[in-house]
């Protein structure tokens, strides 16, 4: 093991900033041979040596690479330089005892039915309680239609997709179709012809199957995928075409005391014979892929916010009614279209993300706050999404630089 082992963190704004952090595990692993169970990360500043809230999550038991380690900067650091040469901080790595997961905030719970299938997931913390349906028919009936979705999302334990009513104190009656986050289908580049320059994927009546879960003291996380679908298109390795089945991953997150959810999403293919059989392989293609999201939430009079940024990747909802209910969708895909009302209906939302080979989507919810909601949603597009907090381990490359900044921080 090294003797100095750190993580040098970079803050990319011109502000002092605290926050969550993401970093690929396995590089940190295999430089310091310390497994998730017995691994205490430290901020450097801290004479006390209080360990901070981390934890590894397994997204693809089958793709380590996407293993992450996640953790909290309670304590803001100060900028960084402009070329991100110098760090803000410094984290001591060390073998010790892990925060137990009992002890976290945010918990999972996996929702089973009579015969086992996965029907439901429930996400909470202190602040929200996120009912997330796996299947189209979470009621039983033949309203099959919300594979997904959000069905219910509590905020301070107030209903928010039907908040009038909750404002009341009233449960029943809301809204049947009250739904959120759910991705309604997905487009897929062409056969390369100019007839059939896309390919379309309806995902709101095709169940998902649980990958992963975890939960720690920084979020609890979920990884859902969709059921496999053919897909006879472009492979970006090649440039030929090709007979693929491909499943939609989605990766949600909520953390500690947060009023919103994030979500990593991204499209998995595998070779598929002329015979019609998966290849028994260890391939694996990543497509492009465009998203069409849907909602349904009874937000009564609205005003719509446009992003005040040169580019569309964030847009604000909110009610001019009290309990002034709000939504806010931010991406790191720019927004091809935002449809409000659809179809008629003045709970119908619906926008168009242009195509990418990975998303990220924060989900903010919040209710009596109707001046800033639109500022809370561009301010988060800018710290999760545009420019994080970045972690990488100690070059021992950049020491003597490195060995100037940790002198001056003890």
């Amino acid at each position: 093991m090294p003797s100095i082992n750190l993580l040098a963190v970079f803050n990319p704004s011109n502000y002092w900033r605290s926050g969550y952090v993401t970093v690929p595990w396995q590089p940190i692993y295999q430089e310091f041979q310390i497994p998730p169970v017995e691994l205490t990360l430290s901020d450097l500043r801290d004479l006390s040596r209080t360990p901070l809230c981390a934890q590894v999550d397994c997204i693809d038991p089958k793709n380590s690479e996407r293993d992450r380690l996640v953790f909290s900067l309670p304590q803001p650091i100060p900028p960084g330089s402009p070329d991100n040469m110098l760090a803000s901080g410094f984290i001591k790595v060390d073998r010790g005892k892990a925060i137990p997961q009992g002890l976290s905030e945010a918990s999972v719970e996996v929702v089973y039915g009579a015969n086992g299938q996965e029907r439901g997931v429930r996400l909470s913390n202190s602040r929200l309680i996120v009912w997330f349906s796996l299947i189209p028919a979470p009621e039983d009936s033949d309203r099959n239609w919300f594979s997904g979705s959000a069905t219910s999302i509590q905020l301070d334990h107030q209903e928010i997709l039907d908040p009038f009513l909750a404002a009341r104190g009233e449960w029943l009656g809301q809204d049947p179709e009250k739904r959120c986050m759910q991705v309604a289908g997905i487009q897929l580049p062409g056969a390369g012809e100019p007839k059939l320059p896309y390919y379309q994927v309806h995902l709101y009546n095709h169940s998902y199957r649980l990958i992963s879960q975890s939960s720690g003291c920084v979020r609890a996380s979920i990884t859902i995928a969709s059921e496999p679908f053919d897909y006879m298109g472009i492979d970006p390795n090649t440039g030929y075409n090709r007979h693929l089945v491909c499943e939609l991953y989605r990766v949600i997150s909520l953390y500690a005391g947060a009023d919103f959810l994030v979500e990593e999403l991204f499209v998995k293919g595998k070779p598929k014979t002329n015979e019609g059989a998966i290849l028994d392989s260890s391939e694996v293609i990543y497509l492009d892929f465009g998203l069409r999201y849907f909602a349904h939430m009874n937000m009564g009079h609205t005003e719509d916010i446009q992003q005040v940024f040169p580019v569309p990747d964030w847009f604000a909802i909110g009610s001019t009614e009290p309990p002034y209910p709000a939504y806010g969708l931010a991406s790191n895909l720019h927004i091809e279209s935002l449809i409000h009302p659809y179809g008629g209906n003045l709970s119908g939302l619906s926008w168009q993300l242009l195509p990418g080979k990975s998303a990220t989507c924060l989900h903010l919810f919040m209710r009596n706050q109707a001046n800033d909601f639109d500022t809370r949603i561009g301010h988060l597009w800018y710290e999760m999404i545009h420019s994080p907090l970045r972690a990488e381990i100690y070059d021992t490359g950049l020491k003597s630089k490195v060995q100037k900044q940790i002198f001056a921080q003890l």
